[in-house]
């Protein structure tokens, strides 16, 4: 799988950025003051360049050789900034990355990865590291999932990945959610089936009669913004289609807990197999 196949290329440029968003951390040594300040897309493309290396840009994919530690030999990715989201909360602004690898001469059943990146931006422009979480795993096909970035509440967004699963006589796609409220790390807020089906399934009744399967859910998932100054708004989600029992038509709430940083999601909207 891709996940952990290489190594994250992290600078001590990177490390620098880390500790300049925290208020009781000293300059590093030798860090000269005539060093200029970076800002807004400088700033960016330089944290790019110096995590990726020199071909890494704001727009379009860039080719790179990394070498396989399982192999020894290099493999030909291609990298792109494939989210970037300027968001405000509590009244500082931040900047939502996310840096996408897709992996060359992949098996069907083999993961992309995402390197997510929140930078907080200050009034003269200037970005400093705020939170993280490289190398999660996603997609197919050596492919990541989709990103994209919503806002899930008064005081929080989110990064949305979404991807798809075809098994042998199945196909689902999936929606995970990584949240910012402002602190310092991205929480792993949980996930939801967004289509179920069976339809490449053959089902045999007791009798010995066989027909393709008839499942067919599909899950509508929206933030409720109803009370919009409400710090993490609950998720609405609407099922609808057939399920393990039948036709369906049934709407649930699904509130996020601060506390342990995930939706509370209810086990029967994660099943797995009809029982």
């Amino acid at each position: 799988m891709a996940m952990g196949m290489f190594p994250r290329l992290i600078s001590l440029a990177a490390v620098v950025l880390l500790a300049a968003c925290r208020q009781d951390t000293p300059p590093a040594a030798g860090a000269g003051a005539e060093k200029p300040v970076l800002r807004h897309d400088d700033a960016v493309r330089a944290l790019l360049q110096e995590r990726y290396g020199a071909p890494a840009q704001l727009t379009g994919k860039w080719a790179q050789q990394l070498e396989d530690p399982g192999t020894g030999s290099a493999r030909p990715v291609q990298r792109a900034l494939c989210a970037d989201h300027g968001i405000t909360l509590g009244g500082n602004r931040y900047r939502m990355l996310a840096v996408c690898t897709g992996y060359a001469n992949a098996t069907s059943i083999e993961l992309g990865t995402t390197d997510f990146i929140v930078l907080h931006e200050a009034a003269d422009g200037s970005m400093c590291l705020a939170a993280e979480l490289p190398g999660r795993a996603s997609g197919a096909d050596g492919q990541p999932g989709s990103i994209s970035t919503v806002q899930v509440g008064a005081g929080a967004w989110a990064y949305q990945i979404d991807d798809e699963l075809v098994a042998v006589g199945s196909r689902t796609r999936h929606r995970a959610w990584l949240l910012f409220d402002g602190g310092d790390r991205l929480a792993d807020a949980g996930w939801l089936r967004v289509h179920w089906d069976n339809h490449n399934a053959i089902e045999c009744n007791a009798a010995g009669h066989c027909a393709p399967g008839t499942l067919a859910l599909d899950l509508d998932i929206r933030p409720d913004d109803s009370q919009p100054a409400v710090p993490y708004w609950p998720l609405r989600v609407t099922e609808s289609g057939r399920d393990c029992h039948g036709r369906t038509n049934r709407t649930h709430t699904v509130t996020y807990d601060p506390a342990q940083a995930r939706y509370l999601i209810p086990a029967d909207l994660q099943r797995e197999e009809c029982r």
